[in-house]
């Protein structure tokens, strides 16, 4: 009797189609941030990473000395947007609460300088913290998403790790919320936090509508940003110039082990 052979289930994959690159497919995007402090220092920095070919930036604008300066800010992203050409753009405004450096702005004053910069069409997606009030998130969600621009609704605990049912909840809640892609970031204590961490990634993948976008902090975690991928997350933070949070690799090694896992999958 000839037996049929029964092909392996392949999960859908939840893709987000940007300037090119797929946020979502089998391999991780690698994203540089950029610290910079003023706009002469943001477009060299700039340029240092580009010459490292990441396939997004990541503009941390929380580094920025003229952030309470909307104009200023404008001003540098258009700049910024032109050097980049093609390459997607996150703009960020962490809160020192999450890890980003301490500004005069409140979630509200963030959620304007969003909306400044959205209207203006300069970058691709916006990242804001979930635990922020649900109306002012709301608004960013709503705001962005009328000027195209994608939203990234993040989670970050440089204290510690939650356990894996928090976790998985965290990115559910991006979900519900109407985020075009979940982020969430912890810092382990013992290995066991690095699983929990990983386990709730691809629970939540299973799960969710949305990319998903997790990591393991500090050098014990480190190993999430390189086989993050085969557990759903879709994308890594690299270092380009500067980093902005601990346990980020350079661009070319992070780039080699996603050729390793690449090659091994094919196998």
């Amino acid at each position: 009797m000839q037996m049929t052979k029964v092909k392996p289930h392949v999960k859908p994959t939840k893709t987000i189609a940007i300037r090119g690159r797929k946020l979502g497919s089998e391999s991780p995007l690698i994203c540089s941030p950029l610290v910079a402090r003023t706009a002469q220092q943001l477009l060299a920095e700039g340029r240092a990473v580009l010459a490292k070919r990441p396939d997004v930036v990541e503009w941390r604008v929380d580094y920025f000395q003229g952030i309470a300066d909307t104009a200023a800010v404008v001003k540098a992203g258009r700049s910024l947007r032109k050097l980049l050409s093609g390459r997607p753009l996150i703009f960020t405004c962490r809160s020192a609460r999450e890890g980003g450096q301490p500004t005069n702005l409140d979630s509200g004053a963030v959620a304007r300088l969003y909306d400044a910069v959205g209207a203006e069409g300069l970058v691709d997606f916006v990242d804001f913290e979930m635990g922020n009030a649900s109306s002012i998130v709301s608004k960013v969600v709503d705001t962005a998403h009328q000027h195209d621009t994608r939203v990234i609704l993040s989670y970050h605990n440089f204290k510690r790790t939650p356990g894996t049912k928090t976790l998985v909840g965290k990115f559910m809640k991006a979900d519900r919320m109407g985020a075009d892609v979940a982020k969430v970031a912890v810092m382990p204590e013992n290995r066991l936090d690095v699983l929990a961490l990983l386990a709730a990634t691809a629970q939540a993948d299973a799960g969710t509508r949305i990319p998903l976008i997790s990591m393991s902090m500090g050098p014990l975690g480190a190993v999430t940003r390189m086989v993050g991928g085969v557990f759903g997350s879709a994308l890594s933070f690299a270092v380009g110039k500067g980093s902005s949070a601990p346990g980020q690799l350079p661009i070319a090694d992070l780039r080699s082990v996603y050729e390793i896992i690449e090659r091994t999958h094919r196998a």
